[in-house]
């Protein structure tokens, strides 16, 4: 394969994937169905781990099929949970605090030492495309980018960072916005939904002029994740977002 920085054709159909957060029957599905769908291609916008109790087999099956990955926010979090602990217990929820910790804790050296050196960004040329793949936004890994942006921001975002297409992901739901001459797509989350649709959510696109993205919702096995949570005595509240498209919060308010 050529070097992420200037992917030339043939390839034409890309699959976008973010937010697994350590659901592996989930990712399995949208890497099958978007397979089926004619992907060459899958980028991750970040946020591999948490919550899912899948951590290794989500990174293992993102190196093994070759996806083009960045790091998130959540995925940091994870990985400075040794040097941050103290803080984790003032400031944060108690299931929040056991989801950094149990991640961390089950993490193999190997795959810590592969988030660590993923990268924050990243541009490359896919064709004739420009593409740059972030987390957040092009300027803030912690950034929220959706419905709720205004058009001066992504406008800015546009002027910052001019490309044909920008990938983000962060807020677990699916939006795709044009500022100028691009296209920003956020294709959701593959693992921990938001929106209270509790299936699988990704983004296939097909590098035309214009650039035409589809949006799939999927199924998978909640089964095996539920078998998953109790085999490691996880709470009953990680499980309940699963099944109910639900961040923790929501839970917790339900």
């Amino acid at each position: 394969m050529e070097p992420f920085e200037n992917l030339i054709a043939p390839f034409h159909c890309i699959a976008l994937v973010s937010d697994i957060h350590g659901n592996l029957p989930a990712l399995q599905n949208v890497h099958q169905h978007a397979l089926q769908q004619g992907a060459q291609l899958f980028f991750n916008a970040g946020d591999t781990v948490g919550y899912g109790p899948f951590p290794n087999e989500c990174i293992d099956f993102i190196r093994d099929n070759k996806f083009f990955s960045v790091i998130g926010d959540y995925d940091q979090k994870v990985l400075a949970f040794p040097q941050h602990s103290q803080e984790y217990l003032i400031k944060k929820h108690p299931l929040k605090y056991l989801a950094f910790q149990w991640a961390y804790e089950h993490l193999t050296q190997t795959n810590i030492d592969y988030l660590s050196h993923l990268p924050v960004t990243h541009q490359m040329t896919v064709g004739q495309k420009s593409i740059f793949l972030t987390h957040g936004s092009p300027t803030d890994i912690k950034a929220h980018l959706g419905a709720e942006t205004s058009p001066q921001e992504w406008q800015q975002y546009q002027q910052e960072t001019p490309s044909d297409l920008i990938i983000t992901g962060n807020t677990h739901v699916f939006h795709q916005q044009i500022a100028a001459n691009t296209l920003f797509v956020n294709p959701g989350s593959v693992g921990r939904q938001d929106d209270g649709d509790p299936r699988a959510s990704y983004a296939l696109l097909t590098l035309d002029d214009p650039i035409t993205v589809s949006h799939f919702r999927i199924e998978y096995n909640m089964t095996n994740v539920s078998q998953a949570l109790e085999l490691y005595n996880l709470p009953q509240e990680f499980m309940s977002m699963f099944q109910n498209g639900l961040s923790l919060d929501g839970v917790l308010k339900k």
